[in-house]
């Protein structure tokens, strides 16, 4: 039996920073993957309110593919995490990018999701294949509509930096402000033909399992909450995307605490 696509979103949104999208941003991601021939290939974990100490707990419990982060990042270019009841913590780039090292033999795509993650996203591509970060602000609304975007590529059965190119493609279609600045770093020595996540089902064969989706979907509701999606095999993936907040009413940056 064929392993699926373990994708961990991880959110923070501490009360010391400002409101933004996060669970708009997993339900959009679910989505969009369903719309692929692949979908039954994908497993989402959410947890939310993740602390630095949650990280290597979770990435040991459900050894994940893909890393998506959903919140905020400092101007400092540190993202934030949840510390003390309600506030913030910064979170040190070289620690993280240690701390995810340690898991490269299946994470392969580290998603930053927050503004300011430019530099921490391309510390991250030294030791993961794909990270995606931003070195401007970004609207949510930008945010949430790439990342829907991304992953409805992957569904489709695109590869990394072809879903990324289909994201960017969608942002400039709509013309989607404050969603400038997204950039895709690889690590040396991946090829611009590396496949992940690779096809390995003939997409005709999964279009059968449309009806299975709607009696999985939310598996269980806690801190963290489980989807269920099916489209490739398992391929490892590591992709970073950086966002900052919008300019109007939500912003992804965040004060260093």
């Amino acid at each position: 039996m064929t392993e699926k696509i373990r994708i961990l979103f991880l959110s923070a949104n501490p009360w010391t920073t400002s409101r933004i999208l996060v669970d708009e941003e997993a339900r959009e991601i679910f989505e969009r993957i369903q719309e692929g021939p692949y979908r039954d290939r994908f497993e989402l974990h959410k947890h939310a309110a993740t602390r630095a100490i949650d990280l290597q707990r979770l990435l040991l419990m459900h050894k994940p593919h893909i890393v998506h982060f959903s919140g905020h990042a400092s101007k400092k270019h540190k993202i934030i995490l949840g510390g003390a009841p309600g506030r913030g913590k910064t979170v040190d780039q070289q620690g993280l990018v240690e701390v995810l090292g340690l898991y490269n033999h299946h994470l392969r795509l580290v998603l930053l999701n927050a503004c300011f993650t430019k530099a921490q996203a391309r510390s991250i591509a030294e030791v993961i294949d794909y990270s995606v970060g931003t070195g401007k602000g970004i609207g949510d609304k930008g945010s949430v509509a790439f990342a829907g975007a991304f992953y409805r590529a992957l569904g489709f059965g695109k590869s990394i930096r072809d879903a990324f190119d289909s994201a960017r493609a969608e942002l400039v279609l709509t013309k989607m402000p404050r969603t400038q600045g997204i950039e895709l770093f690889v690590r040396n020595g991946i090829g611009q033909k590396d496949p992940f996540p690779r096809q390995i089902h003939n997409p005709r064969s999964l279009r059968n399992n449309t009806s299975k989706l709607s009696s999985k979907g939310l598996v269980r509701k806690t801190a963290e909450e489980r989807f269920e999606i099916a489209v490739f095999e398992t391929s490892v993936i590591t992709t970073f995307s950086k966002r900052t907040g919008s300019a109007v009413v939500l912003c992804r940056c965040g004060k260093e605490r």
